[in-house]
């Protein structure tokens, strides 16, 4: 009797434990989705309230209403587009690179976190090398599609963006990508070129660039891989004044 007693304790406590861990793995998956749709909807209501789209005009590139997101969030410092795909961001920067990890651009908590460039940047581009980064959520958000450009054909139908700063709009020439450590020297504000030669030598597409002059602005895009730990993809960029955008 004791036995059977015993062995019906054990049965309802296994099955209290698998019914916690099922009750777990639901909250667990019921937040990631509901973090991802809270993102994606920010975000489309962001692009709704503060880009300016021209009609009539062809461009590819369109307008930011800096100074009205600017009092939603004084940290914007530009907005990064990726025509026909879903890089289509503000670019946040805060006093260090812990916090727009997990923070969308109102401040909210989320674990898509938000675009932003590194705190030791200058905010206004004026750096040899500016970075910008972004997770990679496998939902796609933030800079997930820029693992993309691994793939040379996907590279030679979008080879440039845009950065539209309050100071004017600039196409981004892309310049290389590839897997690196974050330990990596490209990670600096001022890379050398010994550096950006690796970068182009290891590009996972074939730009249609040369190695940028000493006095050109780059600007690299990191995210997470996972062809080992801690890895990274980067992508870098070569920003060129689009003329009739300047302010």
């Amino acid at each position: 009797m004791k036995n059977k007693t015993g062995k019906k304790v054990l049965y309802y406590a296994i099955l209290a434990i698998l019914l916690g861990v099922f009750c777990f793995s639901g909250y667990q998956i019921y937040s990631y989705y509901s973090e991802q749709n809270a993102s994606t909807s920010l975000n489309q209501e962001i692009v709704r309230e503060y880009t300016i789209r021209k009609t009539g005009e062809a461009k590819e590139y369109f307008e930011v209403d800096f100074d009205q997101l600017r009092q939603q969030n004084e940290d914007v410092t530009a907005w990064l587009y990726l025509p026909d795909s879903a890089i289509n961001y503000p670019v946040l920067q805060h006093g260090d690179n812990d916090y727009y990890l997990t923070r969308q651009i109102d401040g909210s908590y989320n674990k898509n976190g938000s675009i932003f460039m590194d705190y030791r940047n200058a905010s206004d581009f004026s750096d040899r090398n500016t970075i910008i980064y972004g997770h990679h959520m496998r939902t796609g958000n933030m800079f997930g599609k820029l693992v993309n450009f691994k793939s040379n054909s996907y590279y030679q139908q979008n080879d440039h963006m845009y950065l539209m700063t309050p100071q004017g709009t600039y196409r981004l020439d892309l310049l290389c990508g590839a897997v690196v450590d974050p330990t990596d020297p490209i990670y600096s504000v001022d890379p050398t070129p010994e550096a950006l030669s690796a970068c182009m030598r290891k590009s996972t597409f074939q730009t249609k660039l040369d190695l940028p002059s000493e006095d050109a602005r780059l600007v690299t895009l990191s995210t997470c891989s996972y062809e080992f730990e801690d890895a990274r993809y980067i992508v870098i960029g070569v920003l060129t004044p689009v003329p009739d955008a300047q302010t």
